[in-house]
């Protein structure tokens, strides 16, 4: 991204799950985080996000989701996933 500067000591190779049922959003968030050189998974579907999580939550440092997601909101994903799993969210 033109313009865009990381720091020297941003911390690099985060594994970061991402949620956002807008596909414009989504994509620009992936841009972003692959320029932070974070490892991104980019779901649509608040669900199957959270199956993965469930099956693996050890595949990831960091969940970002929206808050106003079709199938289930931001905030419902980061009750469940702070009662489940240790695993900092950005909602």
């Amino acid at each position: 991204m033109q313009g865009m500067v990381v720091a020297e000591n941003f911390p690099e190779g985060m594994r970061v799950l991402a949620v956002d049922d807008n596909p414009v959003c989504l994509k620009v968030l992936e841009v972003t985080l692959r320029h932070c050189k974070y490892h991104a998974t980019m779901m649509r579907d608040v669900e199957t996000a959270l199956q993965m999580l469930r099956k693996r939550p050890e595949d990831y440092d960091l969940v970002i989701s929206d808050v106003q997601n079709l199938d289930m909101d931001g905030f419902m994903l980061l009750e469940l996933i702070g009662l489940e799993m240790d695993l900092p969210v950005i909602s």
